[in-house]
């Protein structure tokens, strides 16, 4: 089974607004990406987050009103097909979150799906809603009171087919008058109106005289209503770089008493030009005054003059504000500042200055809202070679093109890299008492151990004069300040030494001057107690309370008649009342990899209790190399923990039982070259006695208590190959971090824990569409795509190129621009030539537009770039293509791409003077509509055919055949292979789809509503995972709005488990009004819905971990016995949070 999991969620914004939601003395913004609303309340400083709410559908529109006998507003929101439906929601004060008060579906079982116009509008008096989801019919809802959320609706025909958009036209009366702006058979535009009869549930045919309908301008898309004073109203219609005008005034006595439905061309009452291009959004800011905005991301201030007794509106001045993103939405939230909701640009929160500045803009941004939609393409990049992968994203349209580097963990703020140590492995932060701030560095090296002081100017060696205590001849194994005046432990291979710090001088030492010397292996130390390994396996205890104090001794353990070796010890104090000692001694040792629990001072293990799956004892598979014993705070679900580093790389947890047991096993992976390193430390944000740790190996990690959630979350963390982690609290870096390198010590401090890191690599206008890294030039190649509009008189010019980017710096080392007419389709770096002597190639396809009269594209270009030379690009092959290079592959050192109808495959040859290749078509396959896709594993090609779906094909000498295709039409896009026998597929429905090949033949064996359509398949996985774990990420999956989602694959037993887990899930869980998650995630088409298969719901499986006890144990129990679930509810929990750990 594949599991698939939100990693980004969507971010683009498609409709806004501004309403009294949560509270009647708090404004509230409400914003819709693709198919989930957010809900901020708006506050002095900005917005502040409330609630969110899953609509389980595309929306369409979002809207407000205020019912009777109700304070506060109520939202009425529509989804898209197939399955159209609108929610009337409502805040719930005590449960704070956003409920369905009412639902009521949308679907026409017979209908053509309306191709312009696709959405609900609602009339000011706030009661009626027109709804137009099909062509040639608009449903009708009229809402109630509190008790009756609707009280009727019917459907109506509408004359128009093509509705570009619709208004309420807002005269006064009871009057519902209802203005259309569609589209003829002869792609000409008209204005009319037509009446809205309630009683009758009747739009009328003949028009109404409300506004003086006609032929509207070319190029208009949308409808503004207008508020009459007195006599007056109307609707303004904008687009094509035009604002008209259109009311009553001009409405004839004649045509309106004879009911005459022919269309006359009425000039409108007042016109302006309007400098906005494309789709266009609006809010109104009063009767007079609308702000405007286009897909340019200009903004426009419009404003109605009125004049005459009758307040008839006589001009329409526009004013030019400047330029933000492409704005999709606008909602004004106060004076002069608005919301402006963008689908290819960062959403932002705008102000409008009252004079213009320098550069003639009226804008002021006041923040910005990180949007990666729409991604058109992406890869997977290790960029620092931690093993931690970040996606690099084509990003944005129009005006916002972009590159965004995107890349999770949390926030380490580097303060300071300090030089001049060699050798060092551990270091110690020392302070004159316990309460106090770090004052001194302990350094120790594999040889010897120095003291130093902390500056402005970096690190000051101590004389040794002047410290004569400390043990400077020998490797310190653990030092710390202990509860005693000014007084400090340092324990090294040769012996203890409790010495004071502030003279320098000894107090006390083990063993005594003159006695016998012992050889110590490892230590652990707090500020009472001291725990030492001597070599051979034996254990001693001391107290630090009064004086050093030798407790306990225990022998070492036997195996194979043997004594154990102890790898590591562990005393930290781990329970939240007790900060200065520990009550158990967590010992590993390097023989059969254990690690044993000990109660102090007996140094017994810890007796075995009823625990379930609890042990005093646990073995691992590799040595463990560190421990340590962790308590995170105090709260409910929090538990202290024993952290164990293995030699591997790997940090594997177990939760502390009350009678000291271990249980709950997680583990992750930080590199496979290094073993892991601890240091608990504090984080400024968290709750008093809140504290994490950090811990690193090739890369780092902290670990945290998510309060919310109330689990243990792991995040990475931009920490290096450290050798060693401690907590710093100096004057100078309060409530810091040291990571101690090979190279340097490095100091910071951590910032939010769990955050996604954007970077963005602006280009404006020009649109990355394809991009592809090439390892040996570090470069990324990417395709772009520019469109340039002349605003005067909205004539588009194109132009493409290739560009080569420092994959660090982003600094552009080369470019290749296109013929004219000609765009790059595909980008990618391949490995070509014989197998013996392969190397890797910018490969790019393009494509020429077609003339004037012709629909698809004829000619287009293959050619390789030699990379050897980042600066200097050189064409050293090129063929012409008949048609557009949709896909680029490689296969056996051959080209493969896909060019319209076709599958060609080029061989590639190197004549002796390697100037230049020979490309040479090999292999065609003709047998399709349009293939787009393309992917190769070892000699199999897989493509997928928009019009059919997709097939295997197989390069046997030079002909191409097709091995094994699926035979039903499922408009294919996206397309990976897990291997040679497994392929996943996105498709224009929104679904994906799970094949294995059988023979000659592709059988379907799953399928899963996404509920957008993937873009990409990426290859690979954002975060490490060990290579025996049962969940193993393979695929990464980015979208338009945004999303990026990982695609798993579970083994047979986990996802067994799994599947179970959802299957018991959705009996409590639902979507919104009882919608069931077997409906939603079901694949749908325009013909037949199939069965939800093969798939797990990761994002809804996850929400188990949130779940209460008692519904916990509902979920456990099913429905019937054969529905129990097996498993522990610590394996179930378990099995959970690896799949919440990919993500």
């Amino acid at each position: 089974m594949l599991g698939v999991s939100t990693w980004h969620g969507p971010s683009a914004v498609s409709h806004c607004l501004k309403c009294n939601l949560t509270s009647e003395d708090t404004e509230s913004l409400v914003v819709a990406k693709i198919n989930r609303l957010e809900v901020y309340d708006l506050t002095p400083s900005g917005l502040s987050f409330r609630c969110s709410f899953d609509t389980w559908g595309t929306v369409t529109s979002l809207l407000s009103t205020q019912r009777k006998r109700r304070n506060l507003a109520s939202l009425i929101v529509t989804t898209d097909h197939l399955d159209p439906k609108l929610y009337v929601l409502e805040f719930d004060t005590s449960k704070s979150e956003l409920l369905v008060a009412e639902s009521l579906s949308l679907r026409l079982r017979v209908g053509r799906e309306a191709e312009f116009f696709s959405g609900a509008i609602i009339h000011p008096n706030g009661k009626v809603i027109v709804s137009c989801q099909y062509s040639g019919t608009i449903k009708v809802v009229v809402l109630g009171d509190k008790s009756k959320v609707i009280e009727t609706e019917f459907e109506c025909r509408i004359p128009e087919l093509n509705i570009h958009s619709l208004c309420f036209v807002p005269v006064s009366g009871h009057k519902l008058i209802l203005a259309i702006l569609s589209e003829d058979h002869n792609q000409r535009k008209h204005v009319i109106a037509r009446e809205l009869k309630l009683d009758e549930q009747e739009l009328l045919y003949e028009q109404s005289t409300a506004i003086s309908g006609g032929f509207a301008h070319e190029g208009a898309t949308s409808l503004i209503p207008v508020s009459g004073q007195r006599k007056t109203p109307g609707v303004l219609v904008l687009g094509g770089g035009m604002c008209h005008f259109f009311g009553s005034e001009r409405a004839t006595s004649k045509r309106a008493s004879t009911g005459e439905n022919k269309l006359s061309a009425v000039h409108s009452l007042a016109k302006g030009d309007l400098p906005l291009f494309g789709t266009l959004s609006w809010c109104a800011i009063d009767e007079n005054r609308f702000l405007l905005g286009d897909e340019l991301g200009y903004l426009c201030l419009l404003g109605l003059d009125r004049a005459g007794a009758g307040h008839a509106i006589s001009d329409i001045n526009v004013l030019e504000l400047g330029q933000a993103s492409p704005s999709a939405c606008l909602a004004h939230i106060d004076g002069g500042v608005f919301y402006l909701g963008s689908l290819c640009g960062d959403s932002q929160t705008i102000r409008l200055l009252p004079e213009a500045r320098s550069s003639g803009s009226y804008l002021e941004v006041l923040e910005s809202y990180t949007n990666l939609g729409p991604i058109l393409d992406a890869l997977l990049m290790d960029a620092d070679g931690s093993g931690q992968s970040q996606v690099v994203t084509c990003s944005g349209n129009s005006t916002s093109g972009s590159l965004r580097v995107v890349r999770s963990g949390a926030d380490f703020r580097r303060s300071a890299t300090l030089e001049g140590v060699q050798n060092a492995e551990r270091v110690f932060p020392l302070r004159i008492s316990i309460d106090a701030q770090d004052s001194i560095l302990l350094i120790t090296t594999p040889f010897s151990t120095s003291i130093f002081e902390l500056n402005n100017s970096g690190l000051d060696e101590v004389d040794p004069s002047s410290v004569p205590g400390f043990d400077r001849a020998r490797r310190t194994l653990a030092a710390c300040t202990i509860a005693r005046d000014h007084a400090c432990i340092q324990i090294t291979t040769g012996g203890i030494r409790v010495v004071d710090i502030i003279s320098g001088v000894e107090l006390e030492r083990w063993p005594p001057q003159g006695g016998p010397a012992v050889e110590i292996t490892t230590a652990a130390v707090n500020p009472t107690q001291a725990c030492i390994a001597l070599k051979g396996g034996k254990l001693i205890y001391f107290s630090l309370k009064t004086k050093l104090d030798l407790l306990r001794e225990k022998e070492p353990e036997i195996t194979d008649g043997l004594p154990n070796e102890v790898a590591a010890l562990a005393i930290d104090p781990h329970r939240p009342t007790t900060r200065t000692s520990s009550n158990i001694v967590a010992v590993a040792y390097w023989t059969k990899n254990i690690v044993t629990v000990y109660t102090l001072p007996q140094f017994t293990p810890v007796a075995l209790g009823a625990a379930h799956g609890a042990s005093p004892s646990v073995q691992e598979a590799h040595v463990p190399r560190s421990l340590v014993l962790h308590s995170f705070g105090q709260g409910e679900g929090i538990s202290p923990q024993l952290l164990i580093g293995l030699a591997d790389g790997a940090l594997v947890t177990y939760s502390i039982t009350e009678a000291g047991l271990l249980a709950n096993r997680r583990a992750t992976s930080l590199g496979h070259d290094r073993p892991v390193s601890f240091a608990p430390c504090s984080y400024f944000e968290a709750q008093k006695d809140d504290r994490v740790v950090l811990a690193a190996a090739s890369r780092g990690a902290i670990m945290w208590f998510d309060r919310k959630s109330k689990r243990l979350r792991t995040s990475a963390i931009a920490i290096k190959d450290a050798v060693s982690l401690c907590a710093l609290d100096h004057p100078l870096y309060p409530g810091s971090v040291l990571a101690l390198s090979r190279a340097a010590m490095t100091i910071g401090s951590i910032g939010e824990l769990n955050k996604l890191n954007v970077q963005t690599v602006p280009f404006g206008s020009d649109n990355p569409r394809q991009i592809a890294y090439h390892p040996a030039m570090h470069a990324f190649a990417v395709g772009f795509y520019r469109c340039q509009v002349d605003r005067s008189t909205g004539n588009q010019t194109f132009s493409s190129s290739l560009k080569i980017l420092d994959a660090t710096t982003f600094e552009q080392l080369s470019q290749i621009s296109c013929r004219v007419n000609e765009e790059i389709t595909a980008v990618a770096v391949l490995d070509l030539g014989p197998p013996e002597a392969t190397t890797s190639y910018i490969v790019a396809g393009t494509t020429t537009a077609p003339p004037p009269g012709q629909i698809e594209s004829t000619q287009g270009r293959i050619f390789i770039l030699d990379g050897s030379d980042a600066h200097k690009l050189r064409v050293v092959a090129a063929v012409n293509a008949p048609g557009c290079v949709y896909g680029l592959t490689a296969s056996q050192g051959n080209i493969a791409a896909t060019v319209n109808s076709s599958v060609l495959v080029f061989g590639v040859e190197l004549p002796k003077e390697r100037e230049s290749f020979q490309l040479n078509q090999k292999a065609r396959f003709d047998r399709g509509f349009q293939f787009v896709s393309i992917v190769a594993r070892g000699d199999i090609l897989a493509v997928t055919d928009a019009l059919k779906s997709v097939s295997l094909l197989k390069l046997n000498g030079n002909k191409l055949e097709c091995i094994s295709q699926d035979y039903e039409a499922s408009l294919p896009h996206g397309l990976e292979m897990l291997d040679e026998d497994w392929i996943i597929t996105s498709e224009l429905d929104f679904n994906l789809s799970l094949f294995k090949r059988e023979s000659i033949t592709l059988e379907r064996v799953g399928g899963f509503h996404y509920g957008e359509l993937a873009n990409k398949f990426i290859s690979g996985s954002i975060v490490p995972v060990p290579t025996d774990a049962p969940i193993q990420p393979k695929l990464v999956m980015v979208t338009a709005s945004g999303r990026v989602s990982v695609v798993s694959d579970i083994d047979a037993e986990t996802s067994k488990r799994l599947a179970a887990v959802q299957r018991n899930l959705s009996y409590i869980l639902h979507g919104p009004d009882g919608v069931e998650l077997s409906n939603w995630r079901a694949p749908q088409t325009a013909r037949k819905t199939r069965p939800f298969a093969g798939f797990i719901d990761a994002d809804f499986v996850e929400r188990v971990l949130d779940l209460s006890p008692e519904e916990l144990n509902v979920a456990m129990e099913g429905q019937n016995e054969f529905e129990r679930l097996a498993e522990s509810r610590e394996e179930v929990v378990a099995s959970v949070e690896q799949l919440l750990s990919l993500h």
